[in-house]
């Protein structure tokens, strides 16, 4: 078996395969196995048929066909495992010769796993974050948020008048007024909200609390936001056409989902938005290619600080997904969580790097 490599753009290699007639004969035995197991020819219980038989009915090609399918399987794999490539996709395949008594010759084109050639990426995160900001939470918008709580527990009141005229005919003219009550803002107020809320200001504690873990977030995301930026503008990735594409299909199964949750449906979200999928695929295409990128530079700076998710860590986020998600299924859960963990330590290192 002869295998050539050459290296195509986006992340492509294509193997030339050259199979001898001689080795490629050996393969004649299983192949007419196939065939036989598959058609069905009179006078023949099905798998007993002659060689003879089925060329007479069929031709040599048929069983040509089943020898050359077993055998660029083969070829697939001695190619990945020669070359120590890492497919993404399955290959397209081109028969480029197939006859009686002569080579097989054929090419396979595989995505693969792209090289990622980082940055000087801790360096790159300390200056993409910037200065640690200071978070504060004013009095203004504690009120804020306290006044929004009293308007989620205003009482309503409606008048209607009806004037009458001298005859006692009713005009039906209805005026409706709607006066809108406000509670006031003390310790009865506090004590609506459950046991845990003494007096106001147990409350207001509570709403700055809540307000700093928000306002943390939000800082936190928006630093990670900003590293992910740098890294994705300072590394080069030769990406594959199949990655971005899994990212764009894996985008989509998420918005019908989203959609269908809510009560709708996907034809109707397509009307609505007057949009077809491939332009909306296409309208995504940019946010799916940096989704892509920032997953690979993730593994790769995870391998290079050997920072993983343990089975333990894995395991208690198990416990809590499947409590939490109907009919999950355990061995994608647990993917899911490796990579999502794993995610996790990368950017907190990154968010802490010297």
């Amino acid at each position: 078996m002869k295998i050539e490599k050459t290296n195509l753009p986006k992340g492509e290699v294509e193997f030339k395969i050259i199979i001898d007639e001689k080795e490629f004969e050996g393969y004649h035995a299983k192949g007419l196995q196939v065939v036989k197991n598959n058609i069905e020819i009179d006078g023949f219980r099905k798998g007993n048929a002659t060689e003879e038989a089925i060329v007479k009915k069929y031709g040599d090609m048929i069983i040509l066909e089943e020898m050359a399918n077993i055998a660029l399987r083969d070829a697939y794999i001695k190619a990945i495992a020669d070359h120590k490539i890492i497919p993404v996709t399955d290959p397209k395949v081109t028969i480029t010769k197939l006859a009686k008594g002569n080579p097989l010759e054929l090419t396979m084109v595989v995505p693969v796993m792209p090289e990622v050639k980082l940055p000087a990426y801790t360096k790159l995160a300390k200056d993409a974050r910037g200065n640690d900001e200071k978070i504060e939470v004013t009095d203004k918008d504690i009120a804020d948020v306290l006044e929004e709580l009293r308007k989620g527990r205003a009482t309503q009141h409606d008048h209607e008048a009806h004037d009458h005229n001298h005859e006692g005919h009713d005009h039906a003219h209805e005026h409706t007024h709607e006066n809108v009550t406000l509670p006031e803002l003390n310790d009865e107020f506090a004590q609506s909200f459950g046991g845990d809320f003494k007096n106001l200001e147990d409350l207001k504690n509570k709403v700055g609390e809540n307000l700093k873990l928000e306002k943390e977030q939000k800082a936190r995301e928006k630093k990670r936001a900003a590293i992910m930026e740098k890294l994705i503008a300072e590394t080069t990735i030769d990406m594959p056409e199949a990655i971005i594409e899994g990212e764009l299909t894996s985008m989509l199964a998420q918005m019908k989902a989203d959609v269908t949750r809510f009560g709708g449906t996907w034809e109707e979200y397509l009307t609505h938005s007057k949009k077809t999928e491939d332009e909306i695929k296409s309208d995504w295409r940019k946010d799916a290619e940096k989704r892509a990128m920032s997953q690979l530079i993730l593994h790769k700076i995870a391998e290079a600080e050997k920072l993983t998710a343990t089975d333990e860590e894995i395991e208690v986020e198990l416990v809590r997904l499947l409590a939490t998600v109907q009919d999950a299924d355990e061995h994608r859960a647990k993917n899911y969580l490796y990579q999502a963990l794993t995610n996790e330590k990368v950017l907190k290192f990154l968010e802490g790097s010297k």
